[in-house]
């Protein structure tokens, strides 16, 4: 990959709103590689640990860049990633009999968290814009044999699972505004931002 490993980017940095980089997890060796669009196999070989990051820039004095929270969250990964890995495993793991029943036979035999090795590969990890006591939120976008299409996902805070489901939970921000509190808040500004009003007449009034 010839982008920026994101794990060298210093705190204040200036990025892109959206920055793209690339990020090693040795936690990852060893599963599929996963690393082509929509999170399709890229090699008949496992993968290297090596996954594609993306980073979602801070706004601040009209200028994207790597906050302090962000950092600390990439970091705490670096520092964590097998005890990261478990948890959103273990979690997945939990999960296991409501996804067979979604999926029935296409789902794989899932008995322990190794065995999801040969069934999944994480092919995006997303860094959020959104913190909780000075660490980041960040998703994991995976790839996984039994829905080829919309693959799974996880968002996590340090080595806790928010939300599982499909690929889109793994980007979805209204997950970290629920975890950290500030839904109502980013609930008003979006509607503020789109110019939604809210109020609705009742029928009479239209003929005041």
């Amino acid at each position: 990959m010839n982008t920026q490993n994101i794990s060298e980017i210093q705190t204040n940095t200036i990025i892109k709103e959206d920055h793209d980089g690339w990020i090693n997890l040795p936690a990852w060796n060893g599963f599929q590689a996963r690393n082509r669009t929509y999170s399709s196999i890229d090699s008949e070989e496992s993968s290297d640990g090596i996954i594609k990051a993306h980073i979602v820039g801070v706004i601040t004095n009209q200028k994207y860049l790597l906050s302090q929270a962000q950092f600390n969250a990439i970091k705490y990964l670096n520092e964590n990633s097998e005890l990261v890995r478990d948890s959103l495993l273990n979690s997945l793991l939990d999960d296991y009999s409501n996804t067979k029943d979604i999926y029935e036979e296409l789902m794989p035999e899932i008995n322990v968290i190794e065995d999801y090795k040969n069934y999944v590969g994480v092919s995006f990890l997303h860094i959020m814009d959104s913190e909780k006591n000075g660490f980041d939120y960040y998703g994991f976008e995976l790839g996984c044999s039994w829905d080829e299409e919309h693959g799974a996902g996880a968002m996590m805070y340090k080595d806790r699972v928010i939300k599982t489901g499909l690929a889109e939970e793994s980007f979805n921000h209204w997950n970290c505004y629920e975890d950290n509190g500030t839904l109502e808040y980013q609930q008003e500004k979006w509607l503020r931002d789109n110019k939604i009003n809210t109020y609705r007449k009742k029928w009479w009034e239209f003929w005041k």
